[in-house]
């Protein structure tokens, strides 16, 4: 089975722009946690529609992008708080995943792509719930200086990062911030993180692992309970860092990798 993804709109260079640059980033990209491209087709044609009260002929673009077909859904009908949907395991594995294809995006290609889109709702799930990064539509191809000046805002507000809501600049930074917000939801099951200027961070930590070790217990007994918990720990922590408003002190994607994995220190 596929799944389509179908664009109408008038001949305009916007729309027309994101759907060259998703073909353009989705030919480039196999990855088990990217989603699989299967074809496109692009048709124009002239159509009568109202305007200013008069029918006039315009020009309308139909777009169809064709992928897998992932049975499961988009990431965002999933974030739930720690008491109820996915248990543990599986939030950990779909956090991995989603390091993982993010990984091929900017280090692992040879070519530099950043997403720009990052959000759990274009993060699909396989039946296994293996999660696929999906949407290229804003997705871009960095320069040899790793950073692109834009004009453009678009995006989705609470995942873009400040400098980009701001400024304009895209670095590979931008989806970083972009993900420290998904892990959050992943663990807690909402996207906001805390102050720590008023929240201190132990008092936060200690306030979620609580939760997860009540749900851990009556589900494992206290057989993987301290590796669950200390991995609940480390993504909080590494989603921290990943938010912090300084794009510079944000980590790369393999030492975000290596920080939830445990091989290597996190330091706030």
């Amino acid at each position: 089975m596929i799944a389509v993804k179908r664009i109408i709109s008038p001949f305009m260079p916007g729309p027309q722009k994101q759907f060259n640059s998703e073909v353009c980033h989705l030919m480039l990209l196999k990855h088990p946690n990217i989603v699989t491209f299967v074809g496109y087709c692009c048709e124009t044609k002239n159509e009568c529609v109202e305007h200013d009260g008069k029918y006039v002929l315009a020009e309308l673009v139909e777009m169809l992008l064709c992928f897998e077909y992932l049975p499961n859904g988009s990431l965002d009908k999933y974030l739930s708080d720690e008491s109820s949907g996915l248990d543990w395991s599986t939030r950990y594995k779909i956090i991995e995943g989603i390091c993982y294809g993010l990984c091929h995006l900017h280090e692992q290609m040879g070519r530099h792509i950043v997403h720009l889109d990052l959000k759990p709702a274009n993060i699909l799930l396989d039946g296994s719930m293996v999660p696929k990064i999906a949407d290229f539509g804003l997705s871009r191809l960095l320069d040899e200086q790793q950073t692109i000046c834009t004009s453009s805002r678009d995006g989705t507000l609470g995942y873009m990062a400040p400098e980009f809501l701001h400024g304009g600049t895209i670095t590979q930074k931008s989806d970083i911030f972009s993900l420290g917000v998904i892990i959050m939801g992943v663990v807690t099951g909402h996207r906001d993180y805390p102050d720590v200027s008023r929240t201190p961070l132990d008092e936060f930590i200690k306030l979620v692992l609580e939760k997860w070790r009540n749900v851990l217990h009556r589900s494992l007994g206290c057989g993987s309970l301290d590796t669950y918990c200390e991995q609940i720990k480390r993504c909080i922590k590494t989603s921290l860092i990943c938010v912090n408003p300084e794009r510079n002190k944000r980590p790369r994607i393999m030492k975000i990798i290596n920080m939830l994995q445990g091989s290597e220190t996190i330091e706030l």
